[in-house]
């Protein structure tokens, strides 16, 4: 088998492995990435923050009206009021990834064109493996959730769905009934996670540097990009962004229980990314 022939079957094969995801915004490896800048911030080095950072995108798939900043507030709320600080954390954690996709999914953020997302999420995945020492950042062993969390994401979501105008409490299965999420369901969604999180390490492990530079660099939104240095720089203001918008999450959630009233938490994310984008000409592109 020639040279040309097997990097040209590596390239389908990641293809097709990238477009099993359904993430459309940062892929596993970049979210725990995004959240641990936010981390180096607050301090917070709690692995339940890294399992809620993990969480949005295992529940995506079956549960797709939870994977929003409305949802996250009343996860917060209900961790909040269990008075346990690390589902606290993980319910920080959730609402951090939310937030940071808030940034990668702008009409004009470093995640277009949607057409070529998938493409982006696995090769920016590989990036963060081999550049930023992305084994600290494996998203199988992150996933791992305990009857506790699992709990607190079910109380949630029946309370958070119940609030929901019929035609939007499922996007895939109709009318959802208070118990439409159960643990059961949950683990089998985990397993389905780990399961394609195992699969895109062992094919970053193996993927070439000039193979995802060069991906990267062809599905750049940034138009006048001229050399991978020039992605990574665009890349490196969006990382930015994301990691101020979990911070700004924590605060924004910590500021607003105490008057017991979390209803303006979306608003204030989707201003504060707003005027991220507003003060650089529209974009998250410097370059």
């Amino acid at each position: 088998m020639t040279h040309q022939l097997k990097t040209t079957i590596l390239i389908f094969i990641i293809v097709w492995a990238s477009s099993l995801f359904y993430t459309h915004a940062w892929g596993p490896m970049t979210h725990l990435f995004l959240c641990s800048l936010a981390d180096n911030e607050t301090a917070t080095s709690s692995t339940l923050f890294y399992a809620g950072c993990n969480s949005p995108d295992i529940l995506k798939k079956e549960w797709p009206e939870l994977h929003s900043l409305e949802f996250a507030k009343d996860l917060f709320w209900h961790a909040y009021n269990s008075t346990t600080d690390d589902l606290i954390e993980f319910a920080l954690g959730f609402g951090c990834h939310i937030a940071s996709d808030e940034v990668g999914h702008h009409s004009k953020g470093f995640l277009n064109p949607p057409s070529a997302d998938h493409e982006i999420e696995f090769n920016l995945d590989s990036m963060i493996y081999h550049e930023r020492k992305g084994e600290k950042f494996d998203a199988t062993t992150k996933s791992d959730l305990t009857e506790r969390e699992i709990d607190l994401i079910i109380r949630a979501a029946s309370q958070h769905t119940l609030m929901l105008p019929a035609t939007h409490r499922n996007l895939r299965h109709g009318v959802i009934s208070p118990n439409f999420i159960d643990q059961a369901r949950i683990q089998s969604a985990i397993k389905h996670f780990q399961l394609l999180t195992s699969a895109e390490r062992s094919l970053i492990r193996i993927q070439p540097s000039s193979l995802y530079q060069f991906e990267l660099q062809r599905n750049s939104f940034c138009n006048n990009v001229s050399n991978y240095q020039e992605v990574i720089a665009n890349f490196n203001v969006s990382a930015d962004w994301a990691a101020s918008t979990c911070i700004l999450w924590r605060s924004t959630m910590w500021s607003l229980i105490k008057h017991g009233n979390l209803n303006e938490a979306a608003a204030i994310m989707h201003q504060a990314v707003n005027e991220m984008f507003r003060s650089n000409n529209g974009t998250s592109c410097v370059i």
